[in-house]
């Protein structure tokens, strides 16, 4: 069953639909965007705007974009109160979802006057769920009426439709549609939220890492309306690093997701694990493997960079995320320097050369094993294997483009320690400030990062 709904599912994702989908994105990003340049437009006798609490934002534009290419029309988080309450309905329902991954026999009785775990563990969610029943019916309803108008869209409710299993030549049902669409909503608004805020709190932090991303947008789009799907993204190394590095230590599905043995076992790492039982990878936990990563606790994001001759190198990522070839064929964008010498930082080895072009030829060796081979590090964000997400080159797009455009109009700073942990608090793993706090509910639970924004100096002047 999995295997078939996937063969379909993965057709809404495919590179021509994503392609077809980014005005879509972008739209939602320029209002994401457009919302905190109405906030810089209006400073504070600090110069700066007044705190914006980025969770809150990148929910608003997540949800708006899943939204959009699910049912055709957005929840207008961004610009409207309305729905915002959608949020942390969709965050309890995560929870409420992982309470039962992790404890199913609570869950397996039948409910009595007695005994309703809804009632105890989430009594305030009822009314929520029934809310967000509604809501998303009503979109879906919407849609199906206005299907026929909507042909030419070529969204990712428009590949489900028409989408048919390569081997059985089936549809999904109108209800498997459907479900599918209500999970992409639950699933897909929260966890790339959770990347967008995290990215956004290690940059407010690090300067030198703020300061080199700033250089690579600034440098290689000479306007906001340049920065899309193309040659000068996929050539933006240095923004691929940040994002990844973010998702290495906020993972926007930080547990394990459980799945059981079948028949007969399995050998994993030499040890063989019985039928029946369950197993999973934590993610939080093997990103911060020193073993893995070194320094795990630190923002660095020139560890995803990659040396031109390693095997594990990145030069397909631009095919696997945006549908462009690799960077050694494409063709020389920008004849500005990514990372003038004043920006370089000095742990790099080796040092960063000061040339133009989308392949800047700059990386940090991998981790070695005691042979001296190089191995690939244990970095798996959208998981691995068939129950991988197939949503990944479309999170990796509207990442991409947020991040950009968002550094590209603006400058930032940290307003307070929303976000940190707090020495001292006595509660194990809280204590790191440097470290963004999230909270495993399936998805990553998160509040913060608190920013404040003005216009870049060298443009002043932006609606």
């Amino acid at each position: 069953m999995h295997g078939r709904k996937r063969r379909i599912v993965s057709q809404g994702f495919s590179t021509s639909t994503i392609k077809s989908s980014e005005p879509i994105v972008i739209q939602h990003v320029q209002n994401f965007c457009s919302a905190l340049i109405k906030a810089a437009n209006k400073p504070q006798a600090d110069n700066w705007s007044l705190p914006q609490n980025m969770a809150a934002w990148t929910n608003y534009l997540t949800l708006d974009v899943i939204s959009d290419l699910t049912y055709g029309q957005p929840f207008n988080l961004i610009t409207d109160t309305k729905l915002r309450w959608l949020v942390n309905a969709i965050v309890q329902g995560n929870r409420r979802i992982y309470m039962r991954f992790a404890f199913p026999s609570l869950f397996n009785v039948k409910p009595s006057a007695w005994y309703s775990p809804d009632k105890w563990l989430f009594p305030d969610m009822a009314d929520e769920r029934q809310r967000f029943l509604e809501v998303s019916t009503n979109f879906s309803e919407a849609r199906m009426a206005s299907e026929e108008k909507m042909k030419g869209r070529n969204d990712i409710m428009s590949a489900l439709l028409d989408a048919r299993d390569p081997k059985t030549g089936t549809k999904l049902s109108e209800a498997e549609v459907w479900g599918e669409a209500h999970l992409m909503i639950a699933a897909g608004g929260d966890t790339t939220s959770t990347a967008l805020a995290a990215v956004l709190f290690y940059l407010s932090r690090h300067d030198e890492a703020h300061k080199i991303l700033n250089n690579e947008i600034r440098s290689t789009f000479p306007t906001i309306d340049d920065i899309r799907q193309g040659y000068r993204l996929s050539s933006c190394h240095y923004l691929r690093a940040c994002l990844e590095e973010a998702m290495r230590l906020a993972p926007p599905a930080p547990g394990a997701l459980w799945r059981e043995v079948c028949t007969g076992g399995a050998i994993v790492d030499g040890e063989h694990i019985t039928a029946g039982l369950d197993v999973g990878v934590c993610q939080y936990a093997i990103c911060r493997n020193p073993n893995l990563f070194p320094e795990p606790y630190s923002f660095k994001p020139e560890r995803h960079l990659r040396r031109e001759d390693s095997p594990y190198s990145a030069d397909t990522t631009a095919v696997d995320y945006f549908g462009f070839p690799p960077r050694s064929m494409q063709p020389q964008v920008s004849s500005s320097p990514f990372w003038p010498s004043q920006l370089s930082p000095s742990h790099l080895s080796p040092p960063i050369p000061a040339h133009a072009g989308p392949t800047p030829g700059i990386s940090t060796p991998l981790p070695r094993t005691p042979g001296g081979t190089e191995k690939p590090p244990a970095f798996a964000p959208f998981l691995i294997g068939p129950r991988s997400c197939v949503a990944k080159p479309l999170a990796y797009l509207e990442m991409s483009l947020a991040i950009a455009r968002l550094v590209w109009s603006l400058d930032f700073i940290a307003a307070d320690s929303t976000g940190e942990g707090k020495p001292g608090c006595g509660i194990l793993g809280r204590e790191r400030k440097e470290e963004f706090q999230i909270v495993d509910m399936f998805s990553s639970s998160k509040d913060g990062p608190v920013l404040k924004f003005k216009l870049r100096e060298d443009h002043c002047s932006q609606d």
